[in-house]
């Protein structure tokens, strides 16, 4: 942990230690990546001459004298170590367990070192038990007696390690330069806010203990940051002041595949439809998220989109977050291209003839590329991308959606999400962005019948199943947690409800989870779509469209640990065709009140934007798209509804950078680098 002079906040850390590992796994590699890292807590040590009672089971700081240690009786008796204060006050140190040599060396005798732990009496006397810090006499310049407190739960990152790193680094967060202010004077000053620099040092270096009122201050502060600069990536694609050439020239082939569709579009579908149509016949460059409840039918309008960019020159692009959707979308979209002799092709990680599709790519004789995000590899150069398409966008990175988006500085781009998002939060996620609503679903869909039941109603359950079986049926069956066959718990999991299963239905129950090879996916998935197999357990896997018509119920294990609109997203996956359909969510008997309202919301309404909204309200952002979405932004320091009063400033601020790019480019640059590591802004240069 050596400090360069010549280092600075964005340089990468030194050091080999597992500890250094950890923190570059969890953090990132670079000196700011831990700074922006907000402490849950900023303790004061207490540091005393004497102990007294009000100090039992308290957390307190001491300096004693060494006088005794005493070997334990037995394996059960504690390691003790009498000691002293400077006023003759005893006080014994307790270890239980080994390490004998440890201690003796460790605490000498007649030495003097400042010990912090919880006190305790007992015997009539005080004592420490395993205390959290011991300084020897030499190093009591290190002491801190006000300290933060960081969260490193599953890190494998010792506290006091992290915290020698912060203060290790501590001196080039202070001297370096930052960007003169990028916030309004006044708008600081209502809020009584800091500057960015001081934020940061008062929170890793506090001279004092921070109140709740200064704490949330600094956070306030820091979360207006990282949502502006949020916003400066994404608002970027909209002030490019170059004229878009890539435009549609006619829109005859969308026409001829409607007539060919086996539906009719609803209004909402039309009037989306249109919305895109201007756009991509205008003079800027589209923007825009579609976002519609599921089974709406946002699919259809995006290879209508993606018809007409193909049938004017332009080669177009579809990411899809999971190979399984990014399959089904590409089946979907052949259907209705081969007719037209329109080339398409599927980029995954596993696909075998990638050689093949980047040449196809590079010399534009495959017209529409469908994948996940091997889409971005660096190999593929579009010769005149005209439209990328981001589906489920949210559970991408925004490094990833900018990879993608950096293959063409001029291309048009549409987002889709089955997530309805409430306006604040789409806010949050892409700052300003054209919105189009698809909430009619297509004629002929029934709505799902949601119950609530409980384990001890299972055999009523496997009796419906049976049922439904019966009548050529099939059944979803989702859990959070794939299990291990090995070590079966005894809460359910998809391979125990897997066994369990099949010991009643036999070779009628397929299943497909996150660990399982691409082959073992496509062969279960297809059985299930041929009716081979007629229940599928799985995980979330299946969340997002999968289109299977017979399927009419589905079985959510373990609900409760799921957020509402993932029940929603998950629920869309039935109901796809006339039949009557039941959702079924499945609990153990312990539920909280909490739990149980939340679930009751989803058994009342099948209105996923009114569920989107209650469930932002209850969950909070983090937390809005489901239990594992690695691609939401899990922000440090934005909380959605405590912020939303910010977000119109930052907007205002966002603009204001963005007028003059050239005059403001330092904290431009600044921003998007702090939160987002070494992401360029798109089209930043190109003005």
């Amino acid at each position: 942990m050596n400090i360069l002079k010549n280092k600075n906040i964005f340089s990468n850390f030194e050091g080999t230690s597992s500890q250094i590992a950890c923190i570059k796994k969890f953090f990132g590699e670079r000196i700011i990546d831990t700074f922006i890292h907000f402490p849950i807590n900023i303790k004061a040590k207490n540091l005393k001459k004497i102990i007294e009672n009000d100090d039992i089971d308290k957390f307190v700081t001491i300096d004693l004298i060494i006088v005794k240690h005493q070997k334990p009786f037995n394996k059960k008796s504690p390691y003790k170590v009498s000691t002293k204060t400077s006023l003759g006050q005893k006080i014994n140190i307790l270890y239980f367990g080994g390490y004998k040599n440890f201690y003796t060396k460790k605490l000498l005798l007649n030495e003097k070192y400042r010990i912090t732990g919880k006190i305790q009496f007992f015997g009539n006397n005080f004592q420490f038990i395993h205390p959290k810090e011991i300084l020897n006499s030499k190093d009591l310049i290190k002491f801190e007696n006000i300290e933060p407190e960081y969260n490193l739960s599953r890190t494998k990152i010792n506290n006091k390690f992290f915290r020698k790193f912060i203060l290790k680094n501590i001196e080039i967060l202070n001297s370096y330069k930052f960007p003169n202010e990028w916030i309004n004077d006044k708008y600081l000053e209502k809020n009584k806010w800091l500057n960015f620099k001081k934020a940061l040092l008062k929170i890793h270096n506090p001279l004092k203990l921070l109140n709740k009122n200064e704490s949330e201050s600094i956070r306030k502060r820091l979360a207006y940051d990282e949502i502006l600069s949020n916003f400066l990536i994404f608002n970027s694609f909209r002030q490019n002041i170059k004229e878009n050439k890539i435009k549609i020239k006619n829109f005859s082939l969308s026409e001829n595949i409607k007539k060919k569709i086996p539906f009719k579009l609803t209004p909402d579908q039309n009037k989306t439809l249109e919305e895109i149509n201007n756009d991509l016949t205008s003079k800027k460059k589209m923007y825009r998220l579609i976002q519609g409840d599921v089974g709406s039918g946002k699919t259809i309008i995006s290879l209508l989109a993606i018809s007409d960019m193909i049938n004017s020159g332009y080669q177009c692009v579809l990411m899809a977050p999971t190979e399984l959707l990014a399959k089904q979308h590409y089946e979907y979209f052949f259907e209705y291209f081969n007719s037209f002799n329109i080339n398409i092709a599927l980029l995954t990680s596993k696909i075998k003839n990638k050689s093949q599709i980047i040449k196809g790519i590079n010399n534009s004789t495959i017209k529409l590329l469908i994948g996940t995000h091997a889409v971005y590899n660096k190999e593929l150069n579009f010769n005149n991308l005209g439209l990328v398409i981001i589906d489920e966008q949210h559970k991408f990175g925004v490094n990833q959606r900018t990879n993608l988006l950096e293959k063409s500085s001029n291309c048009h781009t549409l987002i889709m999400s089955a997530t309805p998002i409430p306006r604040s939060l789409s806010f949050a996620l892409y700052g300003e962005i054209d919105v189009s609503t698809i909430k009619s679903k297509p004629q002929g869909r029934n709505k799902v019948t949601t119950s609530i039941i409980s384990n001890n109603q299972l055999k009523n359950l496997i009796q419906g199943i049976d049922r439904k079986i019966m009548n050529n049926e099939q059944v979803f069956w989702v859990l959070p947690h794939i299990g291990d066959s090995e070590n079966e718990d005894k809460k359910g999991t998809v391979i125990t409800r897997y066994n369990f299963l099949k010991k009643i239905f036999d070779n009628k129950v397929g299943i497909i989870h996150g660990k399982m090879s691409n082959e073992e996916i496509d062969k279960n998935m297809d059985e299930f779509k041929k009716k081979k197999k007629m229940i599928l357990i799985s995980t979330t896997v299946i969340e997002v469209g999968i289109n299977i018509p017979s399927a009419t119920l589905i079985v959510i294990e373990e609900a409760n640990r799921f957020g509402l609109a993932q029940l929603h997203q998950l629920r869309g996956r039935i109901a796809r065709s006339s039949l009557p359909s039941n959702c079924v969510l499945l609990h153990d008997h312990n539920l909280s009140e909490n739990a149980v309202k939340r679930l009751l919301i989803l058994k009342n309404s099948n209105d996923g934007f009114k569920i989107a909204e209650k469930d932002l309200e209850l969950r909070g952002a983090g937390d809005f798209f489901g239990t594992n979405q690695s691609g939401m932004p899990r922000w440090r320091f934005f909380r959605h509804y405590e912020d939303l009063k910010m977000l119109e400033e930052i907007k205002k601020n966002c603009n204001q950078l963005l007028l003059d790019k050239r005059k403001n480019k330092d904290i431009i640059d600044f921003l998007v680098k702090v939160f987002y590591g070494k992401k360029k802004i798109i089209n930043y240069s190109s003005v």
